[in-house]
């Protein structure tokens, strides 16, 4: 059933991506469905006994990874079918506390919001006299933080080492997005991130 889910996924995506108007119509149908696949599903991960060893199994990783990246597309190619606000939260803020190969596309996505779409990325976000209240983006703080404050294992593998460093690198790279937004970077991102910056300290 996930290779059909997956191979349902793809061919969104290469729709979106080579005749987006074909799908247009569709997408108010098609993007509950699709932001579904985001989430994890409990059932489908499972412990393989390997002797003296268990090794846990997401068979539900795949799936998810391309669901986000659909997601990718569509905002290139059909964003004003797009509602960001529905999307943030719960769907984003749970692929950014998912697996290495689901957080890389996930902020990918939140340096594309914060580009196309502010107004979505601080929902919520009041500046009235400098008092500034919790909005969609605090929300996002927590699986960025716990992200680059990761620290691998003392005896990991190089490759380990330079996969965790490459997801700090695309978090950082979402950051910065936000950062850019107008209103943001005068202090609430500040505030929001000094204790990202130096938490693993």
């Amino acid at each position: 059933m996930q290779h059909v889910r997956r191979a349902a996924v793809l061919a969104l995506s290469t729709f979106a991506h080579n005749k987006p108007n074909l799908i247009k119509g569709l997408l108010p149908e098609l993007l509950p469905l699709l932001y579904d696949q985001t989430i994890v599903k409990q059932e489908l991960i499972r412990t393989v006994d390997l002797g003296p060893f268990k090794h846990i199994v997401d068979d539900g990783l795949e799936l998810r990874k391309a669901a986000f990246e659909c997601v990718d597309t569509l905002l290139d190619s059909c964003l004003d079918q797009v509602n960001p606000s529905s999307f943030i939260v719960p769907y984003l803020k749970s692929g950014l506390d998912d697996h290495y190969d689901v957080k890389m596309p996930c902020h990918l996505i939140l340096s594309k919001l914060a580009d196309k779409c502010p107004s979505a990325v601080l929902a919520g976000y009041f500046n009235l006299m400098l008092v500034l209240y919790p909005s969609m983006l605090e929300s996002l703080v927590d699986p960025l933080q716990k992200t680059i404050n990761f620290k691998p294992k003392q005896d990991a593998v190089k490759q380990e080492v330079d996969r965790n460093e490459d997801m700090i690198r695309s978090a950082l790279q979402a950051i910065a997005s936000l950062n850019r937004i107008r209103f943001c970077s005068l202090l609430y991102l500040d505030v929001l991130f000094y204790g990202v910056l130096i938490g693993g300290d």
